[in-house]
């Protein structure tokens, strides 16, 4: 698994498809925000803003797990997730922001703990952080 974060609109998509997808293989993407996630029948799988999956579940990770198990059950499968970094700056004044936010910061620690190498894209440039 890798992990792309950094700020919104700061470039992690583009950075994504540049540097990441294979050209090779077909890849899915899937915008957790808009779409239903669903196991692909590709090789590559992104899976983006997943700080959405905070903000309708607890269990982030839980959610996650599928996925994980899908990479790991075959070496030429690759995941990779893309979340907005939305844990620093101002606190939200809605309590429920503030939860959302906190979910995704220890859904990230998680994600981070877990991903085989991770980066930060800000205004398109990448950091690799591991």
């Amino acid at each position: 698994m890798e992990f792309v974060t950094g700020g919104a609109y700061n470039g992690k998509g583009k950075w994504v498809e540049e540097e990441w997808i294979d050209r090779h293989q077909e890849y899915t993407w899937i915008n957790v925000k808009t779409q239903e996630a669903v196991l692909p029948d590709t090789n590559q799988l992104v899976l983006e803003n997943i700080e959405f999956i905070s903000k309708e579940t607890e269990e982030g990770w839980a959610w996650l797990e599928p996925f994980i198990t899908w990479e790991n059950q075959h070496p030429q499968r690759r995941l990779l997730l893309i979340g907005t970094d939305m844990t620093k700056g101002m606190v939200p004044l809605e309590k429920s922001d503030r939860i959302w936010r906190d979910r995704t910061g220890f859904l990230y620690q998680m994600v981070m703990e877990e991903a085989e190498h991770a980066y930060v894209v800000w205004f398109g440039i990448a950091e690799q952080l591991k």
